[in-house]
């Protein structure tokens, strides 16, 4: 299992290389327009830093989902077939090496904003009493304590993601495997994968909803429950997806 990881993370490790040097490169001129006094650079490099910190875990998914579809669709896949391991594994190790990934650039994330936070002196105490003091006038009646929201919030995110994950997985399966080599039918993949992520979230809200007002569940269970139907839903989608590339193996 650790050397399909290991594989994943070097067939992959372009992309965050690119990505994560996008990053410094934003980062370098958003301090250059700081200490140059050039507010324009300042502002368009700081601009491009938040808006590209959403889009690498994009790119780093589209990255996921075009390195399954070459292994499953060309010879750069042949360790899929050599190899004497059940088909599961090899999906679970792009699962487990995109988790890992996304953490990792999370955390770079993570200690980047906090430098500058520091560097541009942001008063963190002013603007977490005032953070507290628009919670607690707004919306703390209906999503209560914030460490608590936040905990539901988390584990909400993490449910969609591996749900994400997994449904992504079983469209680029079924691709690869009856539309082989087909880049048209890849990228009309990418649009059903997305079309069908967002129609079965909006499903599983509505579904948990109505389970709340049969059972007359509180509404702070709400993202707990769509955790719970949102892994059910994965682990579907996972074990259709092993199944699929079990037969193509086979055949």
């Amino acid at each position: 299992m650790l050397t399909l990881i290991r594989y994943e993370m070097k067939k992959t490790m372009p992309i965050k290389l690119v990505s994560v040097a996008l990053l410094l490169i934003f980062e370098i001129l958003l301090l250059f327009g700081s200490i140059s006094g050039n507010i324009f650079v300042m502002g368009l490099s700081g601009m491009f830093l938040i808006f590209f910190s959403f889009v690498v875990f994009l790119l780093f998914g589209l990255s996921s989902m075009v390195s399954l579809s070459k292994d499953l669709s060309t010879n750069q896949g042949y360790m899929l077939y050599m190899l004497p391991r059940p088909s599961y594994q090899f999906l679970l190790a792009k699962i487990v090496e995109s988790l890992i990934s996304s953490i990792c650039i999370g955390l770079f994330l993570y200690f980047l904003f906090l430098f500058d936070l520091f560097y541009f002196s942001v008063d963190i105490d002013g603007f977490s009493h005032t953070f507290d003091m628009i919670w607690g006038l707004t919306v703390e009646n209906k999503l209560g304590n914030f460490v608590q929201f936040i905990i539901s919030i988390g584990s909400f995110y993490v449910g969609v993601w591996i749900y994400m994950c997994c449904l992504a997985v079983l469209c680029v399966t079924v691709q690869a495997s009856f539309f082989r080599g087909k880049m048209l039918a890849f990228i009309l993949t990418i649009i059903i994968f997305l079309i069908l992520a967002v129609n079965i979230l909006s499903g599983v809200t509505d579904f948990v909803d109505s389970i709340r007002n049969i059972f007359g569940i509180s509404a702070d269970w709400s993202m707990y429950l769509q955790v719970l139907v949102l892994s059910l839903i994965s682990l579907l989608c996972f074990g259709a997806a092993s199944y699929v590339l079990e037969k193509n193996r086979n055949y």
